[in-house]
């Protein structure tokens, strides 16, 4: 889907992409490699399963990608502020990103 340029020119902090706006990517490595070229400043990337999230379409597990970024709070302290998080079907190849 294709946004207008005024659209665009509001995402935020350089994700390639809007709150639940659904795209394919043929592996979850294409998606991260996707992630890491927007050089999103001072962000991680963390990769999981979960047997409880489940496509809709396949009732397959679905993988979550978090991208975050961390900030020391003291030497045991690490606030964690998500700015995106995606969810990938490995089967169907479709990916959200869902915040």
């Amino acid at each position: 889907m294709a946004h207008p340029s005024r659209v665009k020119s509001k995402i935020v902090g350089g994700i390639p992409h809007m709150p639940f706006q659904e795209f394919t990517a043929t592996s979850v490595e294409h998606l991260l490699a996707e992630l890491k070229n927007a050089k999103i400043a001072n962000a991680r990337i963390e990769v999981s399963t979960s047997e409880d999230g489940r496509h809709y379409a396949c009732s397959k597990p679905l993988v979550n990608v978090l991208v975050y970024t961390s900030h020391s709070l003291g030497e045991e302290q690490e606030y964690k502020d998500l700015i995106a998080l995606y969810q990938y079907c490995p089967d169907c190849k479709n990916a959200v990103r869902v915040l």
